[in-house]
């Protein structure tokens, strides 16, 4: 975990999880004592390594978060059920980062606690130490030509793996001069620009897959213009059309902007 944040300063849950295996209970002990969370701003729901100040740094644009939501409704042409993906997680679901749950169903055991600390006790794990916790690539890191694992996921930027996307975080490259509350050290309405090119890749795949679903669509420029005026969420509509998913120890999604509400 410490080689983690001398190589990135800034880490989401999600990709430590992803990138070391340990157990969860033990993660959110672990992560206070070489990183602090943030709560408000361009780096929101993150673990900064202590002594690093992003606010500081125009190159920490890259690690900034983006909420970012898959677009679903008559108006995009396609249904939350059209698609093989996972609800977002309820804000009655969520608990602090450092909060240590009691689960009913599985006690955590010492054994459990001193995985990855030593040899001694792995011979009758069902699985591999090395792998036990780990979480898919997915889980933190958006490709072209995959859907997200959840409708609602939580980005850093330098994990949008798509060049174009690349292309639009850099545009002030050099030329950065205020790290503001909503853009951090962006252009403005950066995370507007990257949401609408998610969008429209997302909209590409369903397509690809289900065309029947838009056999009575308009054409592709006019979904491309319905999508950059649509910069909006419809927050309202579509709480009302997600079902609540509470999902497995696993695969949860800890990056939620519900915390600022919860707190």
């Amino acid at each position: 975990l410490f080689q983690l944040f001398e190589v990135r300063p800034v880490w989401s849950r999600n990709a430590v999880k992803a990138n070391i295996s340990v157990h969860p209970d033990k993660l959110k002990v672990l992560l206070p004592y070489l990183a602090y969370y943030m709560l408000t701003g361009p780096w929101r729901s993150l673990w900064v390594r202590f002594g690093y100040d992003p606010r500081k740094h125009p190159e920490a644009k890259i690690y900034q978060v983006l909420d970012f939501r898959i677009r679903c409704g008559m108006k995009y042409g396609y249904a939350a059920t059209d698609m093989p993906v996972k609800a977002k997680r309820s804000t009655y679901n969520y608990s602090l980062p450092i909060t240590v749950k009691k689960q009913g169903s599985h006690t955590v055991s010492v054994h459990d606690l001193k995985q990855g600390l030593g040899s001694a006790g792995t011979s009758g794990a069902k699985k591999p130490p090395s792998s036990r916790y780990k979480l898919k690539e997915s889980i933190y890191i958006f490709r072209e030509g995959a859907l997200p694992p959840y409708r609602q996921m939580f980005y850093q930027l330098c994990d949008l793996n798509v060049e174009s996307l690349q292309k639009i975080i850099h545009r002030n490259d050099g030329t950065e001069s205020e790290c503001t509350e909503r853009d951090g050290w962006c252009l403005a309405k950066t995370s507007d620009d990257l949401r609408d090119s998610m969008s429209l890749m997302i909209k590409q795949i369903i397509r690809s897959t289900r065309p029947a679903l838009f056999s009575n669509t308009t054409s592709t420029e006019d979904s491309k213009e319905q999508l950059a005026y649509e910069s909006g969420e419809d927050e309202d509509d579509e709480e009302e059309e997600e079902e609540e998913f509470k999902p497995s120890d696993g695969s949860e999604n800890e990056m939620e902007t519900e915390i600022l509400d919860y707190v």
